[in-house]
C-alpha cells in the first residue's frame, strides 16, 4: 500500500519482498552448498589461554583414512600474511587464547576432519595468562606479545572546554565505575566458507556468510598473494551478521588457500562452541566517569576513562580500539556538555578477541551518561526526566556542534523523551509504584536517551584511524520490458533493503515493486561497496540507488519528449508509464518506451548515449544523527533478584522513514539483543583464561519469552543533508535497552539504596548487590 494513498512508495508500510522465498525454504545459504569431490576442513584449536608451541605431531591425523592433508603455522608461514600484527591464520609458535588455530585438518567430510584433529598431538609449554583488563596494566604482568613490552594497544587522551573549571564550579559531582560484559553476536547461521578454484581460469569462487563480500575478496588478495580480479566472493543468505561478519576471518582465508592449493571445493562451516570461544567477541569495557552539575541539574563537565579488554589480537579492519574511542566519541548523547576530558585505553589479554557488534560503543556510553543522570537527580531531589529535559539539545539549536567537532545535523531529543513518557503514562506509574512498594512489590522506571550516528563518510572513518570507505554505488538497468535491476555493494542479511531499495526506484521511476530486482553479494556482478554495517545502508546505499534512478528518469523524461512532443517538464513517470503532468494522461508505457531507447536507437537524438543504465557512487555528509529515548518498567524480585520486563517503549527518530514495518522490525530486534546485554550475556573466563560459557546452557540469551512486545512511537525530523532526509538506525534498538533497564533496577531498588553499576544484571549479582547494600546500611 501506498502512503495515504498518494501512490508513493516513500513512507508506505509495504510487506517485505523477499520474506516468502524465506518462509518457503528456498534459500540457500553457505552450508546449503554441495560441489562433486568437496572436502571438509577442521580446526585444531588450543585448550591453552597462553602457551609457547615445542612441537607439532600430526602423523596420527594423516595415517586416519579419508583426510587428505594437515597444515600447521610452520607450514604456511611463508605462504600467508598475518590478517594483522602478529596474528597469523594459524599460529606458528604462540597461542595466545583458548581457541587459538595452531593447525587445519582437511577429510572427505567434517565427522573424518573432527576425529582426524583431535589425533593432531601439539606439546605445549603453558606460560602465565592474564586474563582481567586491569591486571594486564600491572608492571609485572604476563605479556601477551612480548616485543611490546607492555599489554597497551593503544592509548589516547584528550580534553576539550575547561574541565578543571567546571568540577571547581559543580554543587554535585557523582561518580562511579561501570562494568559491561563480554558479548557474543550470535547469529542464527554461524561463520562459514566455501572455497572452489577453477582450473580453466586460475580463478578462485569463495561463498562467504559475510556482511562485506568486496572487503573480503580486497583482504583474501593481500593476504594471499593473488590478483584480486581472480578472486570472486559470492555471499549468498546470510542468516545474521550483526557487525561480527564485517571482519575478515583466518578460517576464510585458510579455505581459500586450501582450495587453490588442493584444487578442489573445500568448506568449513563454524559450530555454536567455535563461535562463542574463537570468534570475536565484543564490548567488554570498564568505564571510571565523573559528572559534574550545578544544584538546579544543569550539567557542567563530564570526565571518563574507557579501558576496554581486546582479547589476544586486534582484529582487522576495524582494529580493537574502535569500541573504547567510539564510546568515548558518543557518550555526551543529546546532552549539552560544555567541558569533557577523557581518556582510553585498550589493552591485550589471553581472551578471543574483541570486533564489532551491534552499537559499537555506544551501549556503554550511553548506560554511563544515563547512569549518572539518574544518580545526579536523586543526589539534587529532581525528577530523571526533569534533569534529561533541561540538559537535552533543543530542537531549534540544530544544528548543533559537540565538543568533538560531531554536527548533530537535526534531531527531536526533548519530543522522543516526552512522547515515550506518555506512552507509558509516567505520572500513574510513578502512583502505581508507590502503591506497590506499599505492598512489599519493587517496580521502577528507567530512561536510556541516546544520539546514533550513522552512515559515516570516508573522511570521519579515516579519523578514526580505520582504513575503508564510507561511499557506496549502484547501478541501475532498464530492460527491454521495462523491468528495472538494481546492482548493490550493500548486503542485506535481515534488514529488507530489497524492499527499501525497490520502494525508491519505484517512486523515481514509476514502476511497480514488483518489477524491480536487487542484485547484491556478488563481488563480479556488483560495484565496489564497503557491505552493510553501522547503520549505513539506508543512508548510503539508499543514496546511491536514489541518484542513479534519477539518472535514468531524467533520460526517459528527455526521449519521451522528443518521441512525444511534450516539453519534459511537462512529463511524469506514474504507475508504470510516461504521463502528462497537467491532465495526468498516459502517453507511453514504461516498457514501450524502453523498447525504443534499446531495441530501436535510431531515433535517439545524437548526443543521447545508447541503453538504459545508470552508473553512481555517492559519498554521504560526515555523520548523519538519529536519536532515540527508551523507557523500560520492570519488577525486581527481591528473593530471587529476578528482574521482570513490565513495558518496554521505544521513541525513534530516524529522519524520513521509507517503511515503518521495516523500521518496527530493527528497533524489535535491536531491544532483543540490548535486553540480553542488560540482563543475561556475558561470555566468562576464570583467572586462568579457560572459558567457561562455551554452549547455550551457560551463555545465556533472551528466548521470546523473555523478550517483551516494543512499544513503538515515531518522530520524522528528516535531515537537511541526504537525499530524501533519510538518516540510519539499525543499531538503534540495541543501544539503550542496558541504560534503560540498570536505570529501571535502580529505581525499582532505590528504597535499598542499591549501587547498580554492572550489566548484565543478573539474579545472581542483583542479589549480591542487594548484600552490599544491606551491608554498608549496617556499617553505618
Amino acid at each position: 500500500m501506498s502512503r495515504e494513498g498518494t501512490g508513493k512508495m516513500l513512507g508506505a508500510q509495504v510487506r517485505r519482498v523477499e520474506d516468502p522465498r524465506v518462509l518457503l525454504g528456498k534459500t540457500q545459504y553457505v552450508d546449503d552448498l554441495i560441489f562433486p569431490d568437496m572436502l571438509a576442513v577442521a580446526f585444531v584449536r588450543s585448550p591453552y589461554a597462553h602457551a609457547k608451541i615445542a612441537n607439532i605431531d600430526v602423523q596420527a591425523a594423516l595415517a586416519k583414512p579419508g583426510v587428505t592433508c594437515v597444515l600447521t603455522g610452520q607450514d604456511i608461514l611463508e605462504t600467508i600474511k598475518p590478517l594483522r600484527c602478529n596474528w597469523h591464520v594459524l599460529t606458528p609458535d604462540k597461542v595466545r587464547f583458548v581457541g587459538d588455530m595452531v593447525a587445519a585438518v582437511v577429510a572427505a567430510d567434517r565427522y573424518t576432519a573432527e576425529d582426524a584433529a583431535d589425533l593432531v598431538e601439539v606439546d605445549y609449554e603453558p606460560l602465565e595468562a592474564v586474563a582481567d583488563m586491569e591486571s594486564a596494566l600491572l608492571a609485572d604482568a604476563p605479556l601477551v606479545h612480548e616485543e611490546w613490552g607492555d599489554n597497551v594497544m593503544e592509548r589516547l587522551e584528550a580534553q576539550v572546554g575547561e574541565v578543571g573549571r567546571a568540577f571547581q564550579e559543580a554543587d554535585c559531582i557523582v561518580s562511579e565505575r561501570f562494568v559491561t560484559g563480554r558479548h557474543m553476536a550470535s547469529p542464527m547461521e554461524t561463520r562459514g566458507c566455501v572455497a572452489q578454484f577453477d582450473v580453466s581460469t586460475e580463478g578462485l569462487t569463495v561463498w562467504s556468510s559475510t556482511q562485506v563480500p568486496h572487503t573480503l575478496r580486497a583482504s583474501l588478495a593481500m593476504l594471499l598473494d593473488l590478483p584480486e580480479h581472480r578472486i570472486r566472493v559470492i555471499s549468498p543468505d546470510v542468516g545474521g551478521g550483526f557487525g561480527l561478519k564485517a571482519h575478515p576471518f583466518p578460517e576464510e582465508v585458510l579455505v581459500t588457500h586450501l582450495a587453490r592449493t588442493l584444487r578442489k571445493p573445500i568448506k568449513w562451516v563454524e559450530d555454536r562452541r567455535e563461535h562463542l570461544s574463537a570468534s570475536l567477541q565484543a564490548k567488554h569495557q570498564i568505564v571510571n566517569a565523573e559528572l559534574a552539575l550545578k544544584s538546579d541539574g544543569t550539567v557542567l563537565g563530564l570526565k571518563a576513562r574507557f579501558l576496554s579488554d581486546a582479547g589476544g589480537y586486534s582484529s582487522y579492519p576495524w582494529g580493537s580500539s574502535f569500541e573504547p574511542k567510539h564510546a568515548a566519541g558518543t557518550i555526551t548523547g543529546p546532552y549539552k556538555i560544555p567541558a569533557f576530558g577523557f581518556e582510553t585505553c585498550t589493552v591485550a589479554t589471553n581472551k578471543a578477541s574483541i570486533g564489532v557488534y551491534r552499537g559499537v560503543g555506544i551501549p556503554i556510553a550511553a548506560l554511563t551518561m544515563e547512569r549518572l543522570l539518574d544518580m545526579g537527580a536523586q543526589k539534587l531531589g529532581l525528577d530523571p526526566a526533569e534533569i534529561r529535559l533541561r540538559n537535552m539539545i533543543p530542537q531549534d539549536e540544530h544544528p548543533y556542534m559537540t565538543l568533538l567537532g560531531a554536527e548533530i545535523e537535526s534531531g527531536s531529543h526533548q519530543a522522543s523523551l516526552q512522547k515515550a513518557l506518555d506512552i507509558l503514562g509516567y505520572d500513574d506509574f510513578r502512583a502505581e509504584q508507590q502503591q506497590a512498594r506499599e505492598n512489599g512489590r519493587y517496580l521502577g522506571v528507567g530512561i536510556g536517551s541516546y544520539v546514533e550516528g550513522t552512515a559515516h563518510n570516508s573522511a570521519v572513518f579515516d579519523s578514526f584511524g580505520v582504513k575503508i570507505g564510507g561511499y557506496e554505488a549502484a547501478t541501475l538497468r532498464i530492460d527491454e520490458s521495462g523491468k528495472v535491476t538494481v546492482f548493490v555493494g550493500t548486503h542485506s542479511h535481515g534488514q529488507g533493503h530489497h524492499t527499501v531499495y525497490a520502494q525508491l526506484i519505484a517512486d523515481t521511476l514509476g514502476v511497480a515493486l514488483e518489477d524491480v530486482a536487487v542484485v547484491q553479494g556478488d563481488t563480479q556482478a556488483t560495484p565496489r561497496g564497503w557491505g552493510t554495517w553501522a547503520s549505513r545502508s539506508a543512508v548510503t546505499g539508499g543514496g546511491a540507488v536514489t541518484l542513479a534512478a534519477q539518472k535514468l528518469r531524467d533520460k526517459l523524461l528527455r526521449i519521451a519528449a522528443r518521441l512525444t512532443e511534450v516539453p519534459a517538464d511537462d512529463l511524469e513517470l506514474a504507475q508504470g508509464a510516461v504521463r502528462r503532468k497537467t491532465d495526468r494522461v498516459r502517453l507511453l508505457s514504461i516498457p514501450e518506451l524502453a523498447h525504443r531507447i534499446i531495441a530501436q536507437p535510431t531515433g535517439l537524438p545524437p548526443d543521447e548515449e545508447l541503453g538504459l543504465d545508470a552508473s553512481v557512487a555517492y559519498e554521504p555528509p560526515p555523520i548523519t544523527h538519529s536519536n532515540a529515548t527508551h523507557v523500560a518498567a520492570v519488577e525486581v524480585d527481591i528473593e530471587t533478584g529476578q528482574v521482570q520486563l513490565l513495558r518496554y517503549i521505544v521513541v525513534e527518530d530516524c529522519g524520513t522513514i521509507i517503511n515503518p514495518i521495516i523500521v518496527n522490525g530493527q528497533i524489535q530486534g535491536g531491544v532483543a539483543q540490548g535486553i540480553g546485554s542488560a540482563l543475561y550475556e556475558h561470555a566468562l573466563y576464570d583467572d586462568t583464561g579457560q572459558f567457561l560459557t562455551g554452549t547455550f546452557m551457560d551463555y545465556l540469551i533472551p528466548t521470546a519469552v523473555d523478550v517483551p512486545q516494543v512499544e513503538i512511537g515515531h518522530i520524522e525530523t528528516p535531515s537537511p543533508y541526504t537525499l530524501n532526509g533519510i538518516k540510519g538506525m539499525g543499531e538503534g534498538g540495541a543501544i539503550a535497552p542496558p541504560a534503560a533497564i540498570a536505570n529501571a533496577v535502580a529505581d525499582a531498588l532505590s528504597p535499598f539504596g542499591v549501587r547498580v553499576n554492572e550489566v548484565p544484571l543478573t539474579p545472581e549479582r542483583v542479589l549480591s548487590m542487594l548484600d552490599r547494600a544491606q551491608t554498608k546500611a549496617g556499617a553505618e
